[in-house]
């Protein structure tokens, strides 16, 4: 049926009434005219268009192997290419501009771009029209699978050859192009088609579809033949095939005409994307730049860690996911061709990218550089290899705050969140402190959003409010300005004058100090680096360095007393040395030191720092009796916390304390506050078989108290065997008489023991009897704690039987 046989047009009708007549027409197997196919594409843009193939993709298929279409399609081309457009005839000479271009052709390309007919130029409406003839060729192309015949080839290759006009529908006819032509095998028929596709694609390197062109080329020198056909679906909308055949022998064409090393040399002059962002669609120079320093053969444009600052600074959120792609692999880069003249980013134009008055993304993508790059050197020097520039430590002040601002807008940095908590956290373990977010999240939690936006509030002026009220002991005053400063959104909080307050926080009472506490807290989630260091020099040593407090953190113990040993001294202490202790062990990755040095040093710097710890335990605050055993017990559960957490992370760290020993009055206090010690009942055993004296009797000792308060069968374990290593005779009088307590309590813990502990006993009171007491009384005056005048050992040894027997009965009583 054509339109001069019915009358009736096809752009007079509805399209639900559109495809109903097709679908008539084509149940009879009817014909139709050329004006009516493309009359369903009327009034249409290409985005409509290739919707609506998808939709009708069966009405196509129809029409496509059912009628004519395909000659009368032919004609339709015919038609635009003779009757349509202005022609302009090609220069003998190169303009400015394509000068660049025009030196990479040889000289077949160049007669045949001076032989070449006049190039029509296509307005608005012809690219439109254009455009729907193209996507109707890749629909037959690549969903109907047929080849093209030699009248369409060469009408199809004129057709891609004009020069359309620098809107969205000129960008898009060069992708239809480049996508038909790389799809289609039979587009090259013969010698003039040949020649026509040759003087087409070398105009499509001079002007429009750059990024894409590029990428294609690439993709055909690498052999990544696979990847064309997602790329250019990507920017057509159609599932584009491209087989490895056809794509071998466009390669050997696409070499005459544009070489490897000159992609190369032409990505040195692409520009910086301005306000690069995920939300700015299609292929860009980054995409060319990342495929090419990834590639199978990378390489690297000599101004390209120019190029990548300036990129830097013109993005913005939500960060591109491909500029993060190219970060990594331009890290990936310097590590593989370290030694030549190649190098990073500068280190000033690094410190510029980072200063604070750089926009946030600016900043976050540049110190995820910073961070992959630190961790490439750190991989490196465990493998001994040579190694590049290293950057100085001090561009990594801002870890904090860029933590934080990724965290509040990850959805923004969804493409290196990941990879980047993991770097931060690796490099800064202290920042993923379990009871700093928790405080953070509390802090936030109490900000009162009515003195957010309040523009006469000084907060130096406020904080030296406090500090004066501090001074003259205003309790009340002081709590209220410090509940008032931390309901404030703050995000800078002078350090030096928060460090100021704690000598005279220390002289207050708990509520006081607990709500200073979180003050100092809030500041150090801020600025953790700097609020420590002002903290250290004002407790401490106004000229201690950042340096020689994290590559030395037991420096922290020289604080006053009467400030470590205040439940506010001892938290903001054990905070400190918990950030000390995990800038010492990243930091240490980048000296270079044996592994195993490294490794001594931090171990034996952990142990020193329990053992004073340990002697904190038992420090109160002697001037103020009436709340001394609050502030014993409440500084001592701080540092039992410390601990647990410490033998958790520092595996080996609780056996290396136990081997070293300590204090006997603080193995109660230490095995009921540090859970994690309950391990210790494994190395017992081995601390008995040990010559000294000393850790037998620690030995006993701490698995008594385990027994207590782990009665489980691991521990009963451990206790059948210090019985069994007793009763063999490896164990001495003085040995016996000081662990009658010991005894005791694994009595009372494990009662099927008390039969074995009392043929201990009664055995080492036969021997007692046969041998000199005032021996044995110098010997346990020389391992005890308490050197005072012991009674009897045997009258000792009798009261513990009578003591394990009481405990028996009472037992039996309450049963």
């Amino acid at each position: 049926v054509s339109t001069q046989s019915t009358g009736v047009t096809l752009e007079t009708i509805s399209n639900t009434r559109k495809r109903v007549l097709l679908n008539s027409l084509l149940a009879r197997n009817q014909e139709l005219a050329p004006e009516s196919i493309l009359s369903l594409f009327s009034n249409k843009d290409s985005a409509s268009v290739i919707d609506f193939i998808k939709n009708e993709s069966k009405v196509f298929e129809k029409l496509i192997r059912f009628s004519d279409l395909r000659e009368q399609l032919v004609q339709m081309i015919s038609s635009l290419m003779n009757g349509l457009g202005e022609r302009s005839s090609v220069p003998d000479k190169p303009k400015d501009e394509d000068s660049f271009y025009s030196s990479f052709l040889d000289d077949t390309i160049q007669e045949d771009l001076a032989s070449s007919a006049p190039t029509i130029n296509l307005s608005k409406t012809q690219v439109v029209h254009a455009n729907q003839l193209l996507l109707l060729y890749l629909y037959i192309v690549n969903m109907c699978r047929l080849s093209l015949q030699p009248s369409e080839c060469k009408e199809l290759v004129r057709l891609m050859s004009c020069k359309p006009p620098p809107t969205f529908e000129g960008d898009l006819f060069h992708r239809l192009s480049l996508s038909l032509y790389m799809s289609c095998n039979s587009l090259n028929c013969n010698a003039d088609v040949g020649r026509m596709i040759r003087i087409w694609l070398t105009g499509l390197h001079k002007d429009g579809c750059g990024e894409l062109v590029l990428l294609t080329g690439m993709h055909l020198y690498s052999g990544n033949y696979e990847m064309i056909g997602p790329i250019l679906s990507q920017t057509t909308g159609l599932n584009i095939y491209v087989s490895a055949g056809h794509a071998a022998t466009v390669q050997t064409l696409w070499s005459q005409i544009q070489t490897e090393e000159q992609i190369v040399i032409q990505l040195a002059s692409v520009p910086v994307t301005p306000n690069l962002s995920s939300l700015v669609p299609g292929y860009l120079p980054v995409h060319c730049l990342t495929q090419l320093i990834t590639g199978r053969l990378p390489s690297c444009p000599p101004n390209l860690f120019t190029w990548l600052p300036e990129q830097l600074r013109n993005s913005t959120e939500p960060v591109h996911p491909v500029l993060c792609d190219l970060i990594a692999g331009c890290v990936t880069f310097l590590m593989s061709v370290r030694g030549r003249s190649i190098s990073g980013i500068e280190e000033s134009e690094l410190a510029s990218l980072l200063a604070p008055t750089t926009p946030m993304p600016c900043r976050v993508l540049a110190f995820y550089y910073l961070l992959l790059y630190r961790k490439a050197i750190s991989d490196l020097k465990l493998k001994n290899d040579s190694l590049p520039h290293e950057y100085s430590v001090n561009l990594l002040g801002d870890a904090q705050k860029l933590l934080q601002h990724t965290r509040n807008n990850r959805q923004h940095y969804a493409s290196i969140y990941p990879t980047f908590l993991k770097l931060l956290l690796s490099q800064f373990p202290f920042l993923c402190d379990p009871q700093q977010l928790l405080c953070e999240e509390e802090a936030a939690a109490h900000v009162s959003k009515l003195d957010t936006n309040s523009d006469n509030f000084s907060v130096t002026q406020y904080l030296l409010e406090i500090k004066q009220a501090l001074e003259e002991k205003q309790e009340s005053k002081s709590i209220y300005m410090i509940s008032k400063m931390l309901k404030r959104n703050q995000q800078e909080i002078p350090c030096n004058l928060i460090s100021s307050c704690i000598p005279h926080v220390v002289k207050h009472g708990f509520r006081v100090q607990c709500c200073f506490t979180k003050l100092w807290e809030k500041s150090a989630a801020l600025a953790p680096e700097q609020t420590w260091l002002h903290t250290a020099r004002t407790l401490i040593n106004s000229k201690l360095t950042e340096d020689e407090l994290w590559s030395n953190p037991l420096l922290l113990f020289q604080m006053p007393t009467e400030i470590s040993s205040s439940p506010a001294g001892i938290r903001i202490l054990l905070q400190m040395l918990k950030g000390y202790i995990s800038l010492c062990s990243a930091r240490l990755s980048d000296v270079d030191t044996r592994q195993d040095n490294k490794m001594l040093y931090v171990t034996l710097q952990n142990s020193a720092i329990v053992q004073v710890l340990l002697q904190l335990t038992h420090l109160t605050k002697p001037e103020d009796k009436a709340i001394e055993a609050d502030y014993s017990c409440e500084s001592s559960a701080l540092v039992y916390n410390f601990l647990h957490d410490f033998f958790i992370n520092n595996d080996g760290l609780s056996k290396l304390v136990c081997w070293q020993t300590f204090k006997f009055s603080q193995i109660e206090g230490l095995v009921n506050g540090v859970p994690s010690l309950h391990v210790a009942c494994k190395f017992t055993t081995n601390l008995l078989n040990q010559p000294s004296l000393q850790k037998q009797l620690f030995s006993v000792c701490l698995l008594s108290h385990l027994a207590v308060q782990y009665p489980i069968q691991q521990t009963l374990a451990a206790c059948n065997e210090m019985l069994a290593w007793a009763q063999t005779g490896q164990c001495s009088i003085v040995w016996t008489v000081l662990s009658l307590e010991s005894f005791i309590r694994i009595a009372k813990a494990f009662p099927p023991l008390v039969d074995p502990i009392t043929r201990l006993l009664l055995h080492q009171s036969k021997l007692l009897s046969n041998s000199n007491i005032n021996t044995i009384k110098h010997k346990m005056k020389m391992f005890s704690e308490q050197p005072e005048d012991f009674p009897d050992p045997q009258k000792q040894i009798d009261t513990t039987l009578e003591k394990i027997m009481s405990d028996i009965l009472v037992r039996m009583r309450g049963t």
